[in-house]
């Protein structure tokens, strides 16, 4: 049998067991007019196919395109190519092949899937260092020492928490992670209805407690949900341990899945009363302990508000947390 016949042979039962998307015209080789087109992973699924322009239609695109064949060299060889058909996020209604495809795209690639155009990238939020600068706030004892290596791996930013490039937001979350009012509804709404599909299947989480999702249409790639204390009034010791149990078990997801920058909303404060002052101090210890530990293992911890009494707060707390050289407030001038 000749070796065209055999390679011919080979593709027929290839097609047959569903491993080729189809099989391509047998040739003794290519004609001086033909040309082939590379295929790209992330073409619409017209694009896809082993030939160029004689795609197969999407419902037949697979995960998997045909094997390239050698013919000049006239050795068979079999190196399967992996392709995915690319996902229309806003239409899409399998959270795992959207998922999936997303993994597969560079970080300006996946720019095309935002849900907008306004985003924030990581570089673009200022480090505590740098926003402490010029700072003048009433010179009290630190709880801590001064570090500027952990100055640099936290930031304060008031502003839209779904807009920000990072590797993860985390979603102040209900106990069911279907959505809800305030800073969770907003992440769904802005990720999608995939975002909630995935949820539904972690059924439910526990208070203290968090759980991991892709991000979707968000410029963050994974969304950490996690459900804080329900507080009415002054906080108990078990309340206050389980908020900072919320930010443990996130930055725990946060190394599980080596992940290197996040931003966290203000957690419980909202609708679930917890006051703000007092959420702030279990902020700021946590994080700073934390960051003691672990300060090599991620790139920065941001601390995402959006109320002005909230980023007041955190302006007057966190340089007893993170010290940095503060401007000394100035006093009246005596009147000789």
């Amino acid at each position: 049998m000749s070796l065209l016949s055999r390679v011919s042979r080979r593709l027929a039962q290839l097609r047959v067991a569903g491993q080729l998307l189809r099989a391509p015209r047998s040739r003794p080789g290519p004609s001086a007019g033909a040309r082939r087109t590379r295929s790209s992973a992330c073409g619409s699924p017209a694009s896809l196919g082993a030939y160029g322009s004689r795609a197969p239609s999407p419902a037949r695109v697979g995960a998997w395109a045909a094997a390239a064949v050698g013919w000049r060299s006239r050795v068979r060889t079999w190196a399967p190519l992996a392709m995915a058909a690319k996902v229309d996020l806003s239409t899409s209604t399998d959270w795992k092949e959207a998922k999936s495809f997303l993994k597969g795209l560079s970080d300006k690639q996946r720019e095309e899937h935002y849900f907008c155009k306004d985003f924030v990238k990581l570089k673009k939020i200022p480090t505590w260092k740098e926003t402490a600068k010029g700072l003048t706030v009433k010179a009290e004892e630190p709880k801590y020492k001064k570090d500027k290596q952990l100055n640099e791996k936290i930031s304060l930013f008031r502003g839209d928490i779904t807009k920000l490039e990072v590797d993860a937001i985390v979603n102040a979350a209900n106990s069911s992670l279907l959505g809800g009012g305030g800073v969770d509804g907003c992440i769904h709404r802005a990720a999608g209805p995939l975002l909630t599909d995935e949820c539904r299947t972690l059924q439910s989480c526990e208070t203290g407690k968090a759980k991991i999702t892709g991000g979707y249409r968000l410029p963050a790639k994974y969304v950490i949900h996690t459900v804080g204390p329900i507080a009415h009034g002054e906080p108990s010791a078990s309340q206050a341990a389980e908020l900072r149990s919320c930010y443990l078990c996130s930055l725990d997801l946060l190394l599980e899945h080596q992940l290197r920058s996040a931003a966290f909303p203000c957690i419980s404060t909202g609708v679930f009363g917890y006051p703000n002052a007092a959420a702030a101090e279990v902020v700021l210890t946590t994080l700073r302990e934390w960051l003691e530990q672990n300060k090599d293992k991620v790139d920065r911890l941001i601390i995402c508000v959006f109320l002005e009494k909230d980023e007041n707060i955190y302006l007057q707390r966190l340089p007893h947390y993170f010290p940095v050289d503060l401007l000394q407030p100035t006093g009246p001038r005596s009147q000789l």
